[in-house]
């Protein structure tokens, strides 16, 4: 009777941990390395995948005109409420961003929201300084790696709630007053920015999320 029970109690606990696990939400892939078929590229730019890397070059009409956009990557659908993360790195003369929640209709930045992205290792936390959304809120720090390192970046977009991660340090809990769903969206800045992205994926945002 002893070894039943045991046997019932590993069977449940096998059952719930595998009916928990399907509960949880699955990340979906947007950059896998091979290809592009789920992004958009918007007003120029170059894009190019590079030993399984995405790089961006070239980038064209960037301003912080809010009524006009320069050259990006946006993903082929919108999304609302998700976790986005992915790796990037910046080259010394870069500028870039993560676009959150944008529209296709004037300067994405503004539309939706903006992660800066520079080259400002060991510098002060500005409004327009890696982490930052961008002209509207700095980072609680500046946790960029000196340019060309690796650099992982984790955005949760929930409601009007806009949190940031930078390599591992919550540096963003902002309560936002845009739009609510948008296309996530890669910034190609211009000819001197090299910036490269891996590992891209996204999940529905929920409470469960690690």
């Amino acid at each position: 009777m002893k070894h039943f029970c045991t046997a019932c109690f590993a069977f449940v606990a096998i059952f719930c941990a595998a009916n928990l696990r399907a509960a949880e939400p699955r990340a979906e892939v947007l950059f896998d390395g091979h290809d592009l078929k789920k992004w958009v590229v918007m007003h120029e730019g170059e894009w190019k995948i590079e030993e399984g890397v995405l790089v961006g070059r070239n980038g064209t009409n960037w301003s912080t005109n809010p009524e006009k956009s320069g050259s990006w990557l946006r993903t082929a659908k919108e999304y609302k409420d998700f976790v986005l993360e992915l790796d990037y790195a910046i080259n010394e003369r870069g500028n870039s961003g993560i676009f959150i929640r944008a529209g296709t209709e004037k300067n994405p930045a503004f539309t939706g929201y903006e992660m800066q992205i520079a080259p400002d290792y060991g510098k002060p936390a500005t409004i327009k300084s890696t982490g930052a959304l961008y002209d509207v809120v700095a980072a609680t720090k500046n946790m960029s790696k000196p340019a060309g390192e690796w650099n992982h970046a984790r955005i949760e977009a929930h409601g009007q709630n806009i949190k940031v991660w930078l390599n591992g340090e919550q540096i963003i809990d902002y309560k936002a007053d845009r739009r609510e769903t948008g296309y996530i969206g890669l910034q190609n800045h211009d000819t001197r920015s090299v910036v490269k992205f891996r590992n891209i994926r996204v999940a529905p945002w929920s409470e469960k999320a690690p």
